[in-house]
């Protein structure tokens, strides 16, 4: 009974990705595999973290304008579609956590998944919904105005945004557990999470110059010309920024519960 419900339900969020056209054909197949370990292993709490935050980003990520969306897509070098190396970044930290949780019976790591899941909704919501803050963002290295849509900045309404989103994710795990300090635990560490990913974007993530129409950019070509790198380290992408400050929160929330 429990492997049907875990296929079940994974098979209807992965239906749902694939109708809403969210992941790239391998991101579904993993994205669906992953599911169905996570909620095998760590329940229906589990499975509607993880399903909470599928639908917020996907919601988050269709109230952008139409002109906001077009600068995005100039600016970074994936589409709108999530690909196998998103899904791996945001989602096997969890994973892991819950196998580790499953092998030692040991509740902490069900918090860490808790935190990882909070830190994953705080940093997509802080990009999609603080992407259209009528003030430009500051870099959260330089304090300075920067471009809007760009690694490693950051806004009050998309940290107000990231805070509510660690939130949704902490009420989740306090229902089905009743324990308030892990509650608060879980907020705080979504919430720094997503400050941790901002400066790793802003410290370390690749960046290029367009040397046609000079706009700062993490694409390798831009104006259909190759670009220049200006900052950063080319290894370190976006998605190697995600799974690096996952890790990070994931260890963080492990020290302030052990």
């Amino acid at each position: 009974m429990k492997i049907i419900i875990t296929i079940t339900l994974s098979f209807l969020l992965a239906s749902l990705a694939y109708v809403k056209k969210a992941l790239t054909p391998w991101a579904l197949i993993v994205a669906f595999l992953f599911s169905c370990l996570i909620t095998y292993l760590g329940g229906i709490s589990c499975f509607l973290m993880l399903a909470t935050v599928f639908l917020l980003t996907l919601i988050a990520g269709k109230i952008k304008t139409k002109e906001r969306n077009a600068k995005i897509k100039s600016l970074h070098s994936k589409g709108s579609q999530k690909n196998l190396a998103s899904i791996i970044a945001n989602v096997a930290p969890g994973a892991g956590c819950l196998i580790i949780y499953k092998l030692t019976q040991n509740n902490l790591f069900l918090v860490v998944y808790a935190s990882l899941m909070a830190e994953a909704i705080s940093d997509s919501l802080a990009s999609d919904i603080g992407i259209l803050s009528s003030k430009k963002p500051l870099n959260i290295l330089t304090l300075k105005r920067s471009t809007p849509g760009l690694s490693g900045n950051i806004s009050l309404l998309g940290v107000i945004a990231s805070f509510f989103g660690s939130l949704i994710i902490a009420l989740i795990y306090y229902i089905f557990n009743l324990n308030f300090p892990y509650f608060l635990i879980i907020t705080f560490c979504g919430t720094l999470g997503n400050f941790i990913d901002s400066f790793l974007g802003a410290l370390l993530q690749v960046k290029y110059e367009c040397p046609k129409c000079h706009i700062i950019t993490e694409k390798e070509e831009h104006c259909n010309c190759k670009t220049n790198l200006v900052q950063g380290l080319k290894i370190f992408n976006n998605d190697v920024v995600n799974i690096t400050s996952n890790i990070i929160t994931g260890f963080i929330c492990y020290l302030l519960i052990i």
